[in-house]
């Protein structure tokens, strides 16, 4: 039987990936085999609730024909991560195509064109792709966009992601400042960002050179994504503090990418900076904040249908045991209650030992104990086993298959001012009890920074302010780290994205017929053009590449 190779080097990621999986430890998944045999008994398992890509990948190859007792083993790939080499020549095309524009080689290209793809991208020395929880890895995407196309430097930004793109508001850098400053423009960032997961590139959405109505206060907003537009509320322009915002703004970010101011009536919020915001039962809830002046730990509510905010919970903490005013903490949400982590002000940080909470029933605020870290208790010091107290940091939040939420917080800033954080730690928000990840460290303190899981247990750090031994400067750094073992395809999709940064030259009913399920292939940014009828009528395609329904064509997010 003729196999079709890449569908074939898809399937050697699976196995070989499984493989490795079974060796990451004995707290994720218990021993077993490495013989073929045993694989087939698993897999029929991961069919039954996964099986759109494992079915996709073994509907093009006879595992009977393979001998059970050959292990299977991707060819070791290697690009380094921080140079991306483009200098070997492969011939992309088709040998019935006569297009040679390079920019869009893989628009159209028949299917044995992909043969190609899979030794291409398995002669390239690359390190093995092993999936590890709890690692902290940096995405290297600088050699992956042109100049000038991805984010510069910056603090004080918000991302948000979704299950295709990491997404960028907004933020700081002096130096940019004192060009914008000379060039008579806003001081911070007008300009909303899209990182592709599987295509490792950035994108500029929105720019306020090119589009209207981009908001000004665009330092320490909150930023949060409902039902596929994106969201932001609050913020500061510079200086800081001067002037504020309550304002809410839509964006979209599909073909035609725009940004929309809310009309908005009702009791509004003060005009505040470094809030937190959560969506529950389309209502928009806002918790805290600055005026650069005064802080609180008020609550409103915004009905994004109606557009009406409404006061649910003013604090007074001089009064009555509400919890006291802050701003740039974060907030956990489990669809009953609003956990507020941290945050402070000026002067101060509030700690992470008693964390308040605010239920969504009775509109009151409670106190929750957590549990320190076990293997850190100290019996000298009550407070070891803790995360420190701080204010500035990135937090995201998961779902468990059992239905418990996790949070993790990283890096941050004490209220001295002279105290930074590169830690990692992880709270289980049912059982209050905290974790120090051990296993991922920022690699320098890092504050004013923001963290986005992109849906799937993976969570995005982007950028922030460094603190180094001698100095102190703004990143536009990435890193990545799996907070959860997800499902099997999200494990395969990632390996195969590991492997081929190249996916989104391919037009979208190539990779659908390699085997790849829709629901991935819309995570690609495919680039398409239409060929003139001319070249069409000249050139014999692929039969299954023929009158193609419009429905089909590549879409981006």
């Amino acid at each position: 039987m003729k196999i079709f190779s890449l569908s074939k080097f898809f399937l050697n990621i699976c196995i070989d990936f499984f493989i490795s999986f079974c060796e990451i430890s004995e707290n994720y998944i218990y021993r077993t085999q490495q013989s073929l045999r045993t694989f087939r008994r698993i897999l029929k398992t991961i069919m039954d609730e996964d099986n759109e890509l494992v079915q996709g990948l073994v509907r093009q190859r006879v595992i009977d024909d393979i001998d059970p007792d050959q292990p299977i083993i991707v060819e070791d790939v290697n690009m380094d991560d921080e140079i991306y080499s483009s200098a070997e020549e492969v011939d992309w095309t088709s040998s019935n195509s006569s297009d040679s524009d390079d920019s869009m080689r893989g628009a159209m290209l028949p299917l044995r064109s992909l043969q190609g793809l899979a030794q291409y991208n398995t002669s390239r020395p690359k390190k093995m792709y092993t999936f590890q929880p709890y690692r902290l890895t940096k995405r290297y995407f600088r050699n992956r966009n042109a100049m000038g196309g991805y984010p510069l430097a910056r603090s004080g930004h918000r991302v948000i992601a979704s299950e295709s793109n990491l997404y960028s508001l907004g933020g700081y850098n002096p130096r940019t400042a004192n060009s914008a400053r000379r060039r008579g423009r806003c001081l911070l960032f007008q300009e909303l960002w899209a990182y592709n997961f599987a295509a490792n590139k950035w994108s500029l959405v929105l720019d306020a050179r090119t589009t209207s109505g981009m908001p000004t206060e665009l330092a320490s907003n909150a930023l949060t994504i409902y039902k596929n537009v994106l969201i932001s509320h609050g913020g500061t322009g510079f200086p800081f503090g001067e002037y504020c915002s309550n304002d809410c703004y839509f964006y979209s970010t599909g073909q035609k990418s725009i940004v929309t101011k809310l009309q908005v009536t009702g009791d509004l919020p003060l005009a505040q900076y470094g809030p937190a915001i959560v969506i529950h039962n389309d209502y928009l809830y806002t918790i805290g904040g600055t005026t650069g002046f005064d802080y609180s730990c008020d609550i409103y509510r915004l009905h994004l249908i109606k557009r009406v905010w409404e006061n649910v919970y003013i604090s007074r903490p001089e009064m009555r045991d509400d919890p006291e005013g802050r701003y740039r903490h974060e907030v956990v949400y489990d669809g009953k209650h609003i956990y507020v982590l941290g945050g402070g002000t000026s002067q101060l940080v509030y700690d992470l030992e008693r964390i308040p909470a605010f239920n969504l029933k009775t509109n009151r605020w409670e106190y929750y104990d957590t549990l320190p870290d076990p293997t850190l208790v100290n019996n000298t010091d009550p407070r070891s086993g803790y995360p420190k107290p701080r204010k500035c940091f990135a937090c995201v939040q998961h779902t468990l298959s059992n239905g418990d939420v996790e949070a993790f917080i990283s890096g941050g800033l004490q209220g001295d001012s002279r105290t930074y954080f590169a830690d990692i730690w992880k709270i289980n928000i049912t059982t209050k009890q905290w974790y120090l990840i051990r296993t991922a460290r920022l690699p320098r303190p890092i504050y004013f920074h923001s963290a986005a899981n992109s849906g799937n247990g993976c969570m995005y750090i982007f950028g922030g302010i460094e603190c180094g031994e001698k100095d102190m400067r703004r990143r536009n750094d990435l890193y990545k780290m799996w907070m959860t073992i997800p499902k099997l395809s999200e494990m395969c999709w990632d390996a195969i994205t590991y492997y081929n940064e190249d996916l989104d030259v391919y037009n979208r009913e190539i990779l659908l017929d390699a085997g790849i399920p829709d629901r991935f292939v819309n995570r690609v940014p495919l680039r398409i053009r239409k060929k003139p009828r001319s070249e069409i009528n000249e050139t014999r395609l692929d039969s299954s590449f023929e009158n193609l329904p419009k429905r089909q064509r590549s879409r981006t997010q």
